[in-house]
């Protein structure tokens, strides 16, 4: 059997305990730190729209460096099978670091001759 009972008569039977559901004062309302499911929602589709737009970019990339020829792509120190590879984060790091030393050898021939 189901009673009910007016929030009145619940805040005199227990006046210590929930009438701070019974009160528009949002300063005595419990705290809740949790994001709403609406909020996570919201975060995962930003997340989602996030990776879609960095995915396209690097999709881009890839069919640009594609459209150039052997030759254009070996003076840039990338051979075809590269291009498979270009946005490993790995891949990018060592052949970034490669040039840098490759750069920093030729500066330094440079400077011996000159």
């Amino acid at each position: 059997m189901t009673t009910r009972v007016a929030k009145e008569e619940i805040a005199i039977l227990m006046p210590s305990r929930l009438t701070h559901y019974f009160t528009d004062d949002h300063d005595t309302m419990p705290e809740n730190d949790e994001p709403s499911l609406l909020a996570r929602i919201g975060a995962v589709i930003a997340r989602l729209r996030t990776w879609l737009a960095v995915h396209r970019a690097n999709e881009d990339a890839v069919n640009e460096l594609n459209r150039l020829s052997d030759h254009e792509l070996a003076d840039i120190g990338l051979v075809r099978s590269d291009l498979l590879r270009v946005n490993d984060a790995h891949f990018a790091a060592t052949y970034n670091a490669e040039r840098a030393a490759a750069g920093a050898h030729g500066l330094a021939a440079g400077h011996a001759h000159g």
